[in-house]
This record gives C-alpha cells, sequence and structure tokens, in this order.
C-alpha cells in the first residue's frame, strides 16, 4: 500500500505547492475529518474511482456530494459507467478506497473533477493514511491531476 508520503513526493516532482496535515487520530469518514480540520463537508473532496467501460476513471467532487452517473457516462464518452467498490480500489491506486487522494495512484486514469469542488481557493482531499490530509490550492489540484473540469455532480450546491 502507499502513503501519504507518495502523494508528497509525487507533488514535490510535479513541483506543486501543497501541505499534508496528520490528525491526531484517525477520521473515520469524510465528515469527521471536516470537524478535526473547523471544516464543513463541502469544503473537504472526495475522490472516488469509476469503472468506464473496460478503463477507469477518477472522479474529485464536493465531500457533501454524489456522482451523476448520467453526467459521468456524457463527459467520459463512455456506454457502462459504475463505481469500482472500496475492495478494489487498492489494486488500482494502491490505496483505500476511503483515504484516496486526487494523485499518485499506481494506474494511469483519467481525472474528472466536478467545478464545484473548485469553488474554493484550497481543496482538502485524502492523503493515502486514515490520519493524513492533503491541502492542495483548486488551480494546483487540476494542474497536478490532469484533470478535466466537468459538471457531474448529482442536484445542486446549497
Amino acid at each position: 500500500m502507499f502513503s501519504s508520503i507518495d502523494v508528497h513526493n509525487r507533488l514535490q516532482d510535479l513541483n506543486v505547492p501543497h501541505e499534508l496535515f496528520k490528525l491526531a487520530g484517525q477520521a473515520q469518514n469524510l465528515e469527521r475529518a471536516a470537524a478535526a480540520l473547523g471544516l464543513e463537508a463541502s469544503q473537504m473532496a472526495r475522490v472516488e474511482v469509476y469503472r468506464v467501460d473496460d478503463g477507469h476513471a477518477v472522479a474529485v467532487v464536493p465531500g457533501d456530494r454524489d456522482v451523476d452517473l448520467e453526467k459521468l457516462r456524457a463527459v467520459t464518452g463512455g456506454e457502462s459507467v459504475g463505481r469500482v467498490p472500496d475492495g478494489d480500489v487498492p489494486s488500482l491506486t494502491g490505496f483505500r478506497a476511503d483515504t484516496l487522494p486526487p494523485v499518485a495512484h499506481k494506474t494511469e486514469m483519467p481525472t474528472y473533477i466536478d467545478y464545484y469542488t473548485l469553488k474554493e481557493d484550497v481543496v482538502y482531499t485524502g492523503c493515502g493514511e486514515p490520519t493524513a490530509i492533503l491541502k492542495i490550492r483548486s488551480y494546483d489540484l487540476v494542474r497536478a491531476t490532469g484533470g478535466e473540469t466537468v459538471d457531474i455532480v448529482a442536484g445542486l450546491p446549497a
């Protein structure tokens, strides 16, 4: 399994400014991680892996939103789109699903970042460990992932 050190090293290689935070205990979930940092869940980003036809893609969405599979299908051009089960995520990325960072995956996959994720200047995401959080500027997240900014969330933000 990879760790926050792999995330840090990848971002260093890309010359992308970032910060890693270590929480006192395991975050358990996105809401608890946000609370530990004094943030709302909407200020955190959730990173998920999806199967798109015979390949895979990464989706980055606000922590309080879900991916709309029809929208993801439209932006990827795929016919069959579905979320990869949490148990299969480590074999594709090197990270557990609940700690998945946006970079440093062991498999290259296209990344789709919902534009509402980037409404804040700074984005907080998982960083490869239950006690680690990545802080990165919105535009650096796009640059580091090579991600495409798209509309893929279900519903409208509050």
